[in-house]
């Protein structure tokens, strides 16, 4: 009967670890920007320069992806506002999500199909 109780408590406490855990929000381009419209947060875009240069939503920064630093720069953003993630197709902000949620970031949320599917709704972005 102690053995069953003990095998019951570890089953709940992994059960409510995992219940707790962030996990990444992804969003369609709508609903994205609503959030980046609303709150106050920070706007990533993980593609090249280059791509960003040609066009990027407005107030975006810019990260590169492929950069041999770019997990190191990525962790510098703060924990305690929210992080809007995008790339051209979602992918790359998949990706960078994920390292966000893994090191501790709660809110973070992905533009699902990525600026491409912005781009179809006909949302507006500037270029450089």
């Amino acid at each position: 009967m102690k053995n069953l109780f003990s095998i019951l408590v570890s089953l709940l406490t992994v059960f409510f670890v995992n219940a707790q855990q962030a996990t990444i929000k992804n969003v369609n381009s709508a609903e994205f920007k609503k959030l980046i419209a609303t709150h106050n947060g920070v706007l990533l875009d993980v593609r090249t320069l280059y791509e960003f240069e040609n066009e990027h939503i407005e107030g975006a920064s810019q990260l590169n992806y492929y950069a041999f630093s770019f997990k190191d720069n990525l962790l510098l953003l703060p924990k305690d506002k929210p992080i809007y993630v995008y790339c051209k197709t979602g992918y790359r902000s998949n990706k960078a999500s994920e390292i966000l949620i893994e090191n501790g970031y709660k809110n973070v949320y992905n533009l699902q199909y990525g600026i491409k599917d912005w781009e179809s709704k006909k949302y507006p972005t500037v270029s450089n």
